[in-house]
């Protein structure tokens, strides 16, 4: 086989794997819930646990986190609600809405205007601050599933990372395979990683290979230093979301 030929057959080879790696998991439940265990510190204590809802269907996608601490970390702000819904679609999750609400606080949200290219972050109603909107961008909660389409790419993707206070330029990256030892029992997965180009973010997601590449592990460390650590203790789904979205773009 001559030189140039071989090339051909590598790179024909290589953008293949993509797909073949892709067909290896299955589709993620269309609806379900989880329960987390929270620790919290760089000790990892446990201090409470978390309630993750999902449903992905018809073209569209509603996510919800309710996150409940005990003790000091409860007064230290860790209980929090937190709700994204947007659309569906080849590429992955759209965000429309994500917002947080907080004990104590006044209420957050982001809104994604996607045919004007602009998002408004909000308190209490009010606009706080605004930038340009990117193709791709995700919010805090709906990071978490769309992981999966980078983990079935292979690929690393830059990305807009959207919270409740800021946009914050990112990378998410695949991150190797892991073994975890859960609540939940032990679990094949494949882990990903997101951080910030200024150094203010930084989430490590674990995909469970058994569970459609549900997100079974989300550790976010803050600037500080400060390290969240969610870790799946129980899951309940549906039917396989390729059947309830069908395949709307």
């Amino acid at each position: 086989m001559s030189g140039s030929l071989r090339f051909v057959v590598l790179l024909c080879l290589a953008c293949l794997v993509p797909a073949a790696a892709a067909a290896g998991f299955a589709d993620p439940p269309a609806t379900g819930s989880m329960r987390f265990d929270v620790h919290y510190g760089s000790q990892g204590f446990k201090v409470g646990s978390a309630q993750h809802s999902w449903s992905l269907a018809d073209g569209r996608y509603e996510l919800e986190l309710e996150l409940e601490a005990r003790g000091l970390a409860g007064l230290f702000g860790l209980q929090y609600r937190q709700h994204s819904r947007g659309l569906l679609s080849g590429a992955g999750l759209r965000p429309e809405l994500f917002s947080v609400e907080q004990r104590g606080r006044k209420s957050e949200a982001a809104h994604f205007d996607w045919p004007a290219g602009r998002v408004s972050i909000r308190r209490d109603g009010a606009e706080r601050r605004s930038g340009t909107l990117e193709a791709g961008a995700q919010d805090l909660l709906s990071l978490w599933h769309q992981a999966s389409h980078v983990a079935r790419n292979g690929r690393p993707v830059s990305l807009q990372v959207i919270t409740n206070k800021s946009v914050k330029d990112a990378v998410l990256e695949p991150d190797g395979k892991e073994s975890l030892s859960l609540p939940i029992g032990k679990v094949e997965t494949l882990r990903l990683r997101a951080h910030a180009e200024d150094g203010g973010l930084n989430i490590r997601i674990w995909l469970s290979v058994d569970h459609g590449l549900l997100p079974v592990r989300i550790r976010i460390e803050d600037e500080k230093g400060g390290v969240l650590d969610q870790r799946a203790a129980a899951i309940e789904t549906g039917r396989p979301a390729a059947t309830a979205t069908g395949t709307k773009n």
